[in-house]
């Protein structure tokens, strides 16, 4: 993510984060695994008040610096997983973690998120504290164990191609052979070129990948690597999972946020509304096809939905221009403060 915020975005302190949500959405993404987080408790907070309807947010941070360093999140999509029934083991704050979660038919699936350190010389340690720490939990048969892992395994996933530090993908296939877990990708792609990363000194290198357990080969659809819409330097790696036997989950149906119930504008639109489609109930004479009590019925839900998303957006956009100001009289006292 490089953070939570973004120039290119609003000035909140969590300004990223509605775009995740929007992604989620648009894309039916059912979990969402990002590294780089950079959120505090209060942050934190922030992200549920504003996106608690559809998303749930596990998250574990830098001790040292959690607003400003590492950081790993599991976002979950309420609409397609069941998020409350998740659970995450942390292995090293802010870098690596295990999510469980219950999936179809009582099955459950777990998910390694990591964020490797950036210096080659420190991942033979990071990599052998993981495989302890992960021994030493209660959590067995990882299947998915994916992230930003900035080291790469083979020449060809470095451009120019180059073999990475020996001791650090010594230690990461160590780790890899114990919980059992592959390329899968990449060895069904074993000649491709695919870079999910470009440095400032216009390298390339695929340091963002998804290893599977063994047990999934045939469960692996649609593998994808693209740029986010989320502002980032890393592009966003995906893939679906669909295990035998797995239900059809259609695309469900938008309902209406608890927060507009009361919204005193919205209530009149909905009288008028009702008030119009009482009247033409009223003159309605000779039912058809086109107009009935049914399409009138039909055509006063379709209004009433409309207004509800309408105020919606309103009420979001008030909210994120509530932080924008918050943040502005924050960085302004500051400034009086250094003055004074």
């Amino acid at each position: 993510m490089k953070g939570r915020t973004s120039t290119n975005l609003t000035q909140s302190p969590t300004s990223k984060w509605t775009t995740i949500n929007q992604t989620m959405r648009d894309q039916k993404i059912g979990i969402l695994c990002v590294q780089e987080t950079h959120l505090t408790n209060e942050h934190e907070k922030q992200i549920d008040s504003l996106f608690s309807r559809r998303l749930r947010v596990l998250n574990t941070s830098d001790p040292q610096r959690p607003g400003s360093s590492a950081g790993i999140a599991f976002v979950l999509n309420k609409e397609l997983t069941n998020a409350s029934s998740a659970t995450m083991e942390i292995l090293i704050p802010g870098r690596a973690a295990i999510m469980s979660l219950n999936w179809h038919n009582n099955k459950t699936i777990k998910i390694l998120n990591i964020y490797a350190p950036n210096n080659a010389n420190e991942h033979p340690n990071f990599w052998n504290k993981v495989k302890t720490e992960w021994l030493k939990s209660n959590v067995s048969d990882i299947d998915f164990m994916l992230g930003d892992f900035n080291l790469t395994e083979n020449p060809i996933d470095r451009a120019p191609a180059r073999l990475d530090n020996e001791p650090a993908i010594n230690a990461l296939r160590e780790l890899r052979s114990e919980i059992k877990v592959q390329d899968t990708w990449r060895n069904e792609n074993p000649h491709h070129c695919l870079f999910t990363f470009s440095s400032n000194r216009h390298t390339l290198s695929r340091l963002d990948r998804i290893y599977t357990s063994e047990r999934h080969l045939e469960s692996m659809l649609d593998w994808n690597t693209k740029v986010s819409q989320i502002p980032s330097d890393h592009q966003m790696v995906s893939v679906r999972f669909a295990p035998p036997g797995l239900p059809h989950i259609g695309k469900g149906r938008w309902t209406w946020p608890i927060g507009i119930m009361a919204n005193e504008d919205l209530l009149k639109q909905i009288i008028k509304i009702g008030d119009e489609s009482q009247k033409e109930l009223d003159v309605l004479r000779q039912r058809d096809e086109e107009t009935n009590p049914q399409t009138i019925w039909k055509s006063f839900k379709n209004k009433i939905t409309a207004a509800a998303k309408e105020t919606t957006k309103k009420q979001l956009a008030r909210i994120n221009q509530r932080n924008v100001n918050e943040r502005l009289t924050q960085d302004l006292q500051l400034k009086r403060n250094r003055y004074l």
